[in-house]
């Protein structure tokens, strides 16, 4: 069949009608990594659901090149045998090798697996996990309608290193399954604690991504040695620090008390910054005022620090996502650290693009992982997201300050069904690296399911965190100061312009393995 534009939307409207509801729900877990599945789930039309992937050029249906070889790739693994075979018809071919093929990796294959030994009783025993040890609310368990919800809800709440133990024991009896998560947790235990990178195919632009490793040598390595560890001194004059040639590796016996630092690099290394100040929808996604001034702040600020700043204003999702994929492409192997700066409207788990889209937080994130991106690996990636997380206000117990006018950064639509759900905080675990990616920090303006507040003037988030990186650094360290920042900004009150007072505490997630320090560059080591 010749691959037209008509003749290939025709397709995918065969395609969709032979899709039942389960199948559907199936195919959209397998893509939930490139589009937002919660966003599809709520839609009626299920054919904006292909729309949502030519939007990402993951599929394409245009005049001048056709390429649907992730659906074929999903249906393959779905054993949808009969529609693989429409689409050899309608001239796809066979899959190739090549990183399009990656679009479902290893790690979204696994969860597939899970979901598709799922019955009544594993699905029951996993939500009672949900409430017993994740803290997941009744109300959010009576909106879970099948293993997808429930594994959807996992996902949001734990990260992998937490995730895939807990499956392992709802899925004890299920030999097979229960020894490919078992691979794949030692394959965590061994990315995690090395920061390499493992022996894979090429992995997918988007998402998040971990091989099966086989237990060696590594472990012993790294753990069993009884080296010296290595711990920045406090300077004498109050003015300089030397972490330079710290040791690589640390005992097991002293890391409890003792860290070394990471390498500071040749190069400080480079800095994006993300700045959404206008979106398409003003009445869903308004104008940010101030954000240039947060801006402006960090690139000065991150400069002061040797970086390579590249600033980039009004970028879509789309957009957003070419810039890090080029940034992962540079080799960093001079460079000491990774710092990308995002300023933007927000929801749970995802920033808006000007496109008023919502990109994944781990879509922008896991293209640094250190599989992901082998000359970053074993070096910090420091993410700063100046966005809120929902729509509610946290509570004030004390005023401390006079309280300052400002606006929210969120772009949830108040009675939307999904909005009841995301307003519950998740329940607080204690945090274990996860497979490659150790060696990240990500601090948030705010936690999750709250907004995050801005004025005219700037961000009480960003503000409090470039007065203190400037004041501390190096003297201590970047976790040291992001609690300065939070105390800070805890003492900062807000008032909406309804005239409601509400607190903000950022919420700082840190995977990092040494301690990480900012030197300006006038600073000699």
């Amino acid at each position: 069949m010749e691959a037209t534009t008509s003749n290939c939307r025709m397709l995918l409207i065969e395609i969709n009608e032979k899709l039942s509801s389960d199948d559907f729900q199936s195919i959209t877990f397998l893509a939930k990594d490139i589009v937002n599945r919660k966003r599809i789930k709520e839609k009626e039309n299920r054919l904006e659901f292909f729309e949502d992937l030519e939007k990402k050029a993951v599929i394409k249906c245009g005049t001048e090149e056709t390429d649907l070889l992730f659906l074929k790739q999903a249906f393959l693994i779905m054993g949808k045998n009969n529609l693989v075979s429409a689409l050899d018809e309608f001239g796809e071919g066979p899959c190739k090798q090549s990183s399009r093929e990656t679009f479902v990796n290893t790690r979204r294959k696994l969860l597939y697996q899970v979901g598709e030994e799922t019955g009544q009783e594993e699905l029951q025993n996993l939500k009672a996990h949900l409430s017993s040890k994740v803290g997941v609310g009744k109300r959010t368990l009576d909106l879970i309608r099948d293993v997808w919800d429930c594994l959807d809800v996992l996902e949001e709440r734990l990260s992998d290193s937490e995730m895939f133990p807990l499956l392992k024991t709802v899925y004890t009896a299920d030999v097979k399954l229960s020894g490919l998560l078992d691979d794949f947790i030692k394959g965590i235990a061994i990315v995690g604690a090395t920061g390499g990178q493992t022996d894979k195919a090429p992995v997918q632009e988007v998402g998040e991504h971990a091989q099966t490793h086989t237990l060696g040598t590594q472990v012993e390595d790294r753990m069993g040695s009884e080296e010296t560890t290595y711990d920045p001194p406090p300077p004498s004059d109050g003015s300089t620090m030397t972490p330079d040639g710290a040791l690589s590796e640390f005992s097991a016996t002293t890391l409890s008390s003792r860290l070394s630092a990471y390498d500071k690099g040749k190069n400080a290394g480079i800095c994006i910054v993300l700045n959404n100040e206008t979106f398409g929808n003003a009445n869903t996604h308004p104008t940010r005022n101030g954000t240039n001034a947060d801006r402006d702040l960090l690139e000065w600020s991150f400069k002061l620090f040797g970086f390579d700043v590249r600033v980039y204003n009004n970028k879509t999702c789309q957009e957003i996502s070419y810039i890090l994929g080029e940034i992962q492409q540079i080799d960093h192997k001079d460079n000491g650290a990774l710092v990308v700066c995002t300023l933007s409207h927000g929801n749970l788990n995802v920033v808006s693009g000007a496109c008023g889209q919502d990109l994944p937080i781990n879509s922008m994130t896991s293209l640094f992982r250190a599989d992901n991106c082998p000359s970053l690996a074993g070096k910090p990636k420091f993410f700063i997201f100046q966005a809120c997380q929902g729509k509610d206000t946290q509570d004030v117990w004390h005023q401390t300050n006079a309280p300052v006018m400002a606006e929210s950064d969120t772009n949830l639509v108040p009675n939307s069904p999904m909005a009841e759900v995301m307003t519950e905080v998740p329940h607080l675990h204690q945090l274990n690296l996860a497979p490659a990616e150790a060696d990240f920090l990500i601090a948030h303006s705010t936690m999750p399911g709250y907004v995050s507040f801005r004025n005219d003037k700037g961000s009480f988030f960003v503000q409090s965190l470039v007065k203190h990186l400037k004041a501390h650094s190096p003297r201590e360290d970047v976790i040291s100061i992001l609690v300065e920042v939070n105390r800070d900004v805890s003492q900062t009150i807000g008032r909406t312009s309804g005239g409601q007072i509400a607190a903000q505490i950022p919420e700082p997630k840190v995977r990092l393995t040494k301690k990480f320090y900012l030197f300006p560059v006038e600073t000699e080591v």
